[in-house]
């Protein structure tokens, strides 16, 4: 009889991963939740910039705009 699959990895396989791109480059990866439930996407690899935003919810004028505006005035808004 094969092993049963743990609760964690259940767990971990109804979450779903979460493309992300930089808004300061566009550079594009994948966030998969961990075990605690959280999404760590850090800093760019690329450009060390560490504002990123969904790709599915952002649209080119967008991604133009955010990039052509230098990061120093650009603004944070609470979620």
């Amino acid at each position: 009889m094969a092993d049963a699959p743990s609760a964690a990895a259940d767990a971990r396989a109804e979450m779903a991963s979460l493309r992300i791109e930089c808004l300061g480059c566009g550079e594009r990866r994948t966030l998969h939740p961990d075990s605690h439930h959280r999404l760590e996407e850090g800093e760019c690899p690329r450009c060390r910039y560490v504002g990123w935003a969904a790709t599915a919810e952002i649209d080119e004028t967008l991604r133009r705009r955010v990039r052509t505006r230098p990061p120093q005035r650009r603004r944070l808004y609470a979620a």
